[in-house]
């Protein structure tokens, strides 16, 4: 199965394989976006054989096929309440034989909102992990339910146990230090796909400002709805999407839209006519759409509890407020849409930049030479 001479990579994350066989029926739900732009671009490197491994409630037997010049294996899960409830046991117990099978010379395990964080910590050999959410930092921030809880509590063991960690944010690097305080995170910026650096501000004719996330407590919508709800912003639009109906709020007022969930697509006609991305989280490791934001060329009002505040220059690109500063964002949505030409302007300042970082070369090359350095430890 490896290639001869070339040394193994296998990936532990919750890999959309879907989208890339036939084997699997399709599953139209939220998706870690990153894994796609990484996935699709190491198929330029030739330099090593990289496998993914995922389990997945879509599949009823084992699966694996190529993709990208890459391996995908995919395992088959049941009731993933009863696997979070017994530590995942049954889960690495699947991996840890699919690994036996491929012998691979680093195992490389992405976020703790599952079991690949575990599955890495089980496995005898160098490994490296790299954060998605911060579940401990998030409890602390905002209610949540049993699947979050108890991941808060798996968390420190991963990240006690694999000494590199990677973390996509100043921010989230600070989290991490929170709970391990020896730890040096490597900063990796998590590449944003392709699309959004071909998209073409077309603005619509009256302000609009654009949400794109879940709605839970810890992205803080409640907020985003209370302040549009002031006479001052009665004039500027606030789109709110990527929820379904149950997960929406019942009342609005007249000048805030639910558009429910979208699809990628329509995520990049969206930035494309909205004047400025809100975005006023209670705790966050990214988010990405601020990143797909910030390349596609909108300014951004963004919490400082969020770590893509390093994508925003604070009054040129956007700003950067407490997470309920409510005045404070109201001031900051009538900047932003003041006219059509502040917005444009705004969201071109510091884009080049945020392209250069955020750009699948720069991730690609950045984790190829990580690969490469603990590959070379004795």
């Amino acid at each position: 199965m490896n290639e001869v001479g070339k040394k193994t990579i296998v990936i532990l994350s919750s890999f959309p394989a879907w989208l890339y066989t036939d084997q699997m029926e399709p599953y139209d739900n939220h998706y870690d976006v990153w894994l796609v732009a990484l996935h699709e671009n190491l198929e330029r490197q030739d330099e090593f054989d990289i496998h993914w491994v995922t389990i997945s409630k879509q599949a009823r037997r084992a699966l694996h096929f190529e993709s990208h010049g890459q391996h995908v294996h995919v395992l088959p899960r049941y009731k993933r309440i009863f696997a979070l409830l017994s530590l995942y046991t049954l889960d690495r117990f699947r991996v840890a034989r699919e690994l036996a099978r491929i012998k691979p010379d680093l195992v490389h395990s992405w976020g703790t909102e599952d079991c690949y964080g575990l599955c890495a910590r089980d496995f005898k050999g160098r490994k490296l992990h790299s954060v998605q959410g911060a579940m401990r930092a998030y409890v602390k921030r905002a209610w949540f339910n049993i699947f979050v809880l108890l991941h808060s509590y798996y968390e420190p063991c991963v990240w006690k146990s694999i000494p590199h960690i990677t973390t996509e944010s100043p921010w989230a690097a600070d989290r991490v230090r929170e709970v391990v305080p020896a730890a040096k995170p490597i900063h990796l910026e998590y590449a944003v796909e392709d699309r959004f650096f071909r998209i073409e501000r077309k603005l619509t004719p009256t302000p609009q400002c654009l949400y794109i996330g879940t709605y839970t407590n810890i992205k803080n919508v409640a907020f985003l709805i209370e302040a549009f709800a002031d006479p001052r912003l009665s004039h500027v639009k606030l789109k709110l999407a990527g929820f379904p109906p149950g997960f929406a709020p019942e009342v609005v007022p007249p000048n805030v839209e639910v558009v429910g969930i979208v699809g990628r697509e329509e995520v990049a006609s969206l930035l494309s006519e909205s004047w400025a991305l809100v975005h006023m989280s209670l705790g966050d490791t990214g988010p990405t759409v601020v990143k797909e934001a910030r390349v596609a060329g909108l300014p951004v009002v963004l919490s400082n509890c969020c770590g893509s505040t390093q994508h925003i220059e604070e009054g040129k690109s956007g700003f950067i407020l407490s997470p309920n500063d409510k005045e404070g964002f109201i001031k900051a949505v009538l900047e932003v849409t003041r006219d059509a030409e502040t917005s444009l302007a705004m969201g071109a300042h510091g884009r080049e930049r945020c392209r250069e970082a955020l750009g699948r070369e720069r991730m690609i090359d950045t984790l190829l030479h990580l690969y490469r350095t603990i590959l070379a430890e004795s």
